[in-house]
């Protein structure tokens, strides 16, 4: 969402294209409802449709050369050829190299449709989930849903560093990867200068370099996350 915002950010107009796997399909949902928009779901194109799309290109530079004129400097040249091929051969071979020449190709392969493909070991995975298996969200709601979902801290920043209180948590689907791209979008900070991230039911904790934090809590004053405001200021122990 925060990439397709910049499309049309400082009032410009764009198109933005999400590739998605099938499986993605109820985050693409969860997106719309947040948004408030739909997202036109458009099939793969076919090497049929590719390489139509490349002969108009092709096409449309040709008209765009005729169009402009100053061609009577290869009128030789057409001359010349003329005298040993027939003149619709020799316009059929420059055209062709103009189609070369703007990259189009017909080592092409068709890309398989996934839509209706099943997911296999996803039914296992849930039935796994269900019973408190390999991600342990069964122990987790046993506990009350106070255990935090942390982020590995095997990279973070070098030098000191700075807590932030996100106002936004666990019940909001704020997951690691949501803060961490809010905050390195809005801060051009790299990834890997933010460390350990801690999310609660409620408020989320993000360690970031000491000297970025006022600049982190400025951006994030006008970001949303998860589809909503969040307050985020420095940490000061509260919990609520």
């Amino acid at each position: 969402v925060h990439r397709i915002g910049r499309v049309g950010r400082a009032g410009r107009e764009g198109v933005a294209i999400t590739l998605a796997e099938p499986r993605q399909r109820r985050l693409l949902s969860n997106i719309e409802r947040l948004t408030r928009q739909s997202i036109a779901v458009e099939r793969i194109p076919t090497v049929a449709d590719l390489q139509a799309r490349q002969m108009e290109l092709t096409l449309d530079q040709v008209r765009e050369s005729v169009e402009a004129g100053e061609l009577d400097r290869f009128r030789a040249v057409v001359d010349a050829l003329a005298d040993e091929f027939d003149v619709v051969d020799v316009a059929l071979a420059a055209i062709r190299l103009v189609h070369q020449s703007s990259g189009a190709t017909d080592d092409v392969e068709e890309i398989p449709d996934l839509a209706n493909r099943g997911e296999p070991g996803r039914d296992k995975a849930r039935k796994g989930q269900g019973k408190g298996g390999s991600h342990g969200k069964g122990r987790d709601r046993d506990r009350g849903g106070d255990r935090p979902e942390r982020r590995p801290r095997d990279r973070g920043p070098q030098g000191p560093v700075a807590r932030l209180y996100v106002g936004a948590g666990r019940v909001d689907g704020v997951r690691p990867q949501d803060l961490v791209g809010a905050i390195a979008g809005e801060t051009h900070l790299r990834g890997d200068d933010i460390g350990a991230i801690r999310i609660f039911d409620r408020f989320a904790l993000v360690e970031v370099p000491d000297d970025s934090v006022d600049r982190v809590i400025d951006a994030m004053r006008s970001t949303s996350i998860r589809g909503r405001k969040a307050p985020v200021r420095r940490d000061r122990g509260e919990r609520g």
